[in-house]
């Protein structure tokens, strides 16, 4: 067989395997593209519908996963993507509710379901009143009202005063060098204000007595304020209700806890009093004593009292 004639062989034989081969990529091709179409057509959403509380101060904020939702209202629905079928989803869900300018009370959910469910989720309170997280902008209360609250307490030379969310550490440096207390304890969650107080203490020349520390108020345990004879505060109805199982867990009987202007969610105070400023303005303060039954809801109740 000449050259030429075997060339043209070799051309024919390699046009039809080219062909055999093209045949089966088409085939393969086709066979993915049904199964992509397949897996595609099973793939369902899922709906979840979250009622959020209104926030009275500004608008309540909702995050899914981490990412910042717009929409409004208290009925809120949102639309999954496409979910794998079989599967089992989970999301994190938090609200930032402002129910007045100096609070914001971060509350955490978790929602599960699965393609194609229709979910509904209620992001009212907790059954647990340590559910939620309170922050607070800090305000200062007068000198001369930390005295009165001192002497509401009856502050003396063997008592270990403590303030939770001390700020600038007003409140237990007047109780230490003014009421004659022999300690003073301060937490604040924030590190400026924890440097300040320290800072402060320092300048009256009672830094030996005072201690600072830098944590959540709503994370301590019990042997944080185990050593307090007198608890002072100022920190709004939220944050007082959510701290007041701690105080019970925590705190001895004979304990006193004096607040500025807030309550304890329907804990009746034993004593209120009305006092007036140098600036002129009146000022409410209220005093409790711990008994060792609080836990076991043995105290005197009254009307809850809005922010």
């Amino acid at each position: 067989m000449t050259i030429p004639a075997i060339r043209a062989q070799l051309a024919v034989a390699l046009a039809a395997l080219l062909a055999v081969a093209g045949a089966a990529t088409s085939q393969q091709a086709e066979k993915t593209d049904k199964a992509t179409d397949q897996k595609a057509t099973n793939q369902k959403t899922a709906t979840i519908e979250i009622t959020v509380p209104e926030g009275h101060y500004h608008p309540t904020q909702l995050k899914i996963e981490g990412k910042e939702t717009k929409a409004t209202g208290q009925k809120r629905v949102f639309t999954t993507p496409d979910l794998e079928p079989g599967k089992t989803y989970q999301y994190k869900i938090e609200i930032n509710i402002q129910p007045n300018n100096y609070t914001q009370i971060i509350r955490t959910k978790e929602v599960t379901f699965k393609p194609g469910d229709k979910v509904t989720l209620d992001m009212g309170p907790p059954k647990s009143q340590k559910g939620d997280d309170v922050r607070i902008r800090w305000v200062p209360t007068p000198k001369d009202i930390v005295v009165e609250m001192g002497k509401l307490a009856k502050i003396g030379k063997d008592d270990t005063v403590y303030d939770l969310g001390c700020g600038d550490g007003i409140m237990i440096i007047t109780a230490v060098k003014e009421m004659g207390a022999k300690k003073g304890v301060g937490v604040d969650i924030d590190p400026k204000k924890v440097a300040e107080s320290k800072e402060n203490a320092e300048k009256e020349g009672i830094k030996d007595k005072i201690e600072i520390r830098e944590g959540n108020i709503l994370k301590l345990k019990d042997k944080d304020i185990g050593d307090a004879n007198v608890v002072m505060l100022y920190l709004g109805n939220e944050m007082q209700r959510q701290l007041r199982p701690i105080l019970w867990e925590g705190l001895k009987p004979g304990t006193r806890i004096v607040s500025h202007r807030f309550i304890m969610d329907d804990w009746k105070p034993e004593k209120t009093i009305t006092v007036k400023g140098e600036d002129g303005d009146e000022y409410t303060l209220h005093l409790w004593t711990i008994t060792g039954k609080e836990k076991e809801g043995q105290y005197e109740k009254t009307d809850k009292t809005d922010e």
